[in-house]
């Protein structure tokens, strides 16, 4: 408890920026690998219809998830700073959120969790959905800690929280696994214990905060909850976007073929790690900039993050797609070979999802602009996925993504970003900069080929070779070429661990 508290709100400066997305990141990064890990131990050891089960469960709640929500969370970005009863509003936000997850709770109880089972054509699901009752009550409420803490400074609360609350129901979940081979301990798990950390979101919520301790205010929920109803919407829209593949992947396919993509779609989170700890600290610097009138530092703050965000990406992109096959075999076993296809069609959307192209529009003013183009993206991709899925298989929810986002969504994004700043739509980005990245890191492809396949060894050990054949003259490129510092780098890591 006292690492939680060690560290007291500050001020936000321009400094302290890259140690806050390091933070944010390496408690993302822990957090994904802890989850992986259960995929991983889950796909070995359980069938593909018990794993599928398990991943079904949960799909219902994180598809719906945040339609309940509507933006609240990311409201008090707005209101948390303009209230002087900040522990007021927060008691608004926990209080609405709350309400919301009552809705998903009362749908399963009068039989909705029949109607998800009958739709994915599980009956498995009859078992573990109705347990699924109390998740939203115990998880939406604390939906909004991250927006509180990095708005009091404490981001390394945020990530040692993070970290202790998926390290516990990763590794009770793999118990669960490893101690009855079935998919419904490891759902028991999942739902209860998160109900130990509630009391420990509650008081990092609360505490810190100026203000009396009071009950809800209709007013200030109602005023809330009209702010959030715009970018509400989009985000709905946006995670709908996302969640639809697998909910048409569901609907269509069976449950083993449900089974070999979710796993081909592993290298997501890898997005939310990197412009998501990015998108979150540079937010309410950018808003600032704007709000003062002064776009161009806005834009390149922005632009550098672009940047940031390629240093990884890219890289990753590149040194996944050539060994994606030991990948997936060595996380999953060879049983989960088919799930290489999905798995490269989704790295090749991480060039382009570089950024939050959200956070510029929400900085501009131009939340109008989010919602339309995540109306025009969900009737897009929710369409071509289920024609592409009907025709070619669950292959057809990839390929209907990578369409969706390079034909529609990033123009969209460039052409309006790029007319909030006044500036041409290739002014956004940093092209040249980013084309340098790219083709430094196409460049030391062969090499990644030398390691993967050019020596008859484990797989473990070609991913290990490749990687290091990869990944140092990468690193060595980017440090000549000055995107990165080696030196601030390993004193910055030294610093936050």
């Amino acid at each position: 408890m006292s690492l939680l508290l060690s560290d007291t709100p500050k001020t936000p400066t321009v400094t302290s920026r890259s140690g806050k997305v390091l933070a944010l990141s390496i408690g993302s990064s822990l957090s994904m690998v802890a989850s992986l890990i259960f995929g991983i131990v889950a796909s070995r050891w359980l069938s593909k219809n018990d794993y599928a089960t398990i991943r079904q469960t949960f799909l219902a709640y994180e598809f719906i998830a945040p339609v309940l929500m509507l933006g609240l969370p990311t409201a008090l970005y707005f209101f948390f700073p303009k209230e002087e009863n900040k522990r007021g509003i927060v008691i608004d936000n926990i209080s609405l959120l709350f309400l919301a997850g009552c809705i998903f709770s009362i749908f399963l109880l009068c039989g909705g969790y029949k109607l998800i089972a009958r739709r994915f054509d599980n009956p498995d699901l009859l078992e573990t959905l109705p347990w699924l009752i109390p998740y939203p009550l115990i998880i939406m409420p604390t939906a909004g800690l991250a927006a509180i803490l990095v708005l009091q400074n404490k981001t390394k609360s945020l990530a040692v929280y993070n970290v202790a609350l998926s390290l516990a129901v990763t590794l009770s979940g793999i118990w669960a696994v490893l101690a009855t081979h079935s998919y419904f301990a490891p759902v028991i798990v999942r739902v209860f214990v998160p109900m130990l950390f509630i009391p420990v979101a509650l008081f990092l919520m609360l505490s810190g905060n100026p203000g009396s301790t009071r009950w809800p205010c209709r007013d200030s929920m109602l005023s809330m909850a009209r702010y959030s109803l715009p970018l509400g919407a989009a985000t709905i829209l946006g995670q709908l976007t996302l969640q639809s593949h697998s909910i048409i992947v569901s609907s269509i396919c069976t449950p083993d073929e449900f089974a070999v993509y979710i796993n081909g779609a592993t290298q997501v989170p890898i997005v939310g790690i990197i412009t998501g700890s990015i998108a979150t600290v540079i937010l309410s610097e950018m808003s600032f900039f704007c709000a003062k009138g002064d776009k161009p530092v806005a834009l390149e703050l922005f632009r550098k993050a672009s940047i940031k965000s390629a240093c990884v990406l890219f890289p990753v992109t590149c040194f996944l797609f050539v060994t994606a096959t030991q990948f997936i075999t060595l996380l999953y076993s060879e049983k989960y070979e088919a799930s290489v296809t999905p798995f490269r069609i989704y790295l090749l959307i991480l060039p382009i999802r570089i950024v939050v192209y959200g956070s510029a529009l929400m900085a501009l003013g131009l939340t109008r602009a989010i919602l339309i183009r995540s109306i025009f993206d969900f009737l897009i991709n929710a369409l071509l996925c289920w024609v592409l899925v009907r025709t070619i298989g669950y292959i057809g929810a990839p390929i209907a993504l990578a369409l969706t986002l390079y034909l529609w969504t990033t123009p969209f994004n460039l052409l309006r970003i790029g007319q909030g700043f006044g500036v041409h739509w290739r002014e956004t980005l940093p092209m040249d900069s980013l084309l340098k990245i790219a083709l430094a890191c196409i460049a030391c492809i062969p090499l990644a080929l030398l390691g993967s396949y050019g020596f008859d060894i484990p797989p473990i050990a070609r991913m290990a070779l490749a990687g290091f054949l990869y990944l140092v003259p990468v690193v060595f490129l980017f440090n000549y070429m000055g995107h990165l510092n080696l030196v601030n780098i390993r004193n910055k890591l030294r610093k936050v661990i």
